[in-house]
């Protein structure tokens, strides 16, 4: 059932709308409401919407849009988050709150950052990501947006990474520097029966 007044239906969504429309679709898929086809169909739709109607018809048929009230522009950022390796790993996988800017390092060690099954808290995420004779992977779900802006020095830093993303969805950027080392990009579909890495 909708939240919203035939008054405001129309009234443009923001960016911050749409992030808790996703997180909303999460929690749905996390409980085995929506399988994942539906629950990727619906999130890619969510990062499209325009007017506050287009986001309720998204979710009215589930009992977590009544559980809740809209908060609409009420979402802030995750704080900022520093990931180490040095002679050791880090791994950030599973549901966790994605914020505005990531910063990896890794030396001698390695690490691996999954976004696949995160909740987005802003639009646009910048990571930073530095690797010295150590090795990192940033793992991306379809629909986000990219541009990578790193440099590999006797090392590697990919560039090329599959599919365009989808309009509206969160932006990536990917900047940073390899020495002797790597930083791996790579899109990578969620895997069906996954609802394990959904729950948080």
């Amino acid at each position: 059932m909708s939240n919203l007044t035939p008054r405001d239906a129309s009234t443009r969504a923001a960016d911050t709308d749409r992030i808790q429309v996703a997180q909303l679709l999460t929690d749905a898929a996390a409980k085995g409401r929506l399988q994942l086809g539906e629950y990727e169909h619906r999130l890619a739709k969510a990062y499209a919407a325009q007017t506050y109607e287009d986001l309720d018809r998204l979710t009215e048929d589930l009992p977590e849009a009544t559980e809740t009230t809209h908060r609409r522009g009420a979402s802030k950022p995750a704080p900022k988050t520093l990931l180490l390796a040095i002679l050791s790993g880090f791994e950030r996988r599973g549901r966790w709150n994605v914020p505005g800017r990531i910063t990896t390092f890794t030396l001698f060690g390695g690490g691996v950052v999954d976004l696949r099954y995160a909740d987005f808290t802003s639009a646009n995420v910048e990571i930073h990501a530095y690797s010295i004779m150590g090795g990192q992977t940033i793992l991306l779900p379809p629909e986000v947006n990219l541009e990578v802006r790193g440099v590999g020095v006797m090392g590697g830093f990919d560039h090329n990474v599959d599919g365009p993303g989808t309009p509206g969805a969160p932006k990536v950027t990917i900047s940073g520097f390899s020495l002797w080392g790597g930083v791996g990009v790579k899109r990578k579909n969620r895997k069906p029966g996954g609802s394990e890495q959904l729950s948080p």
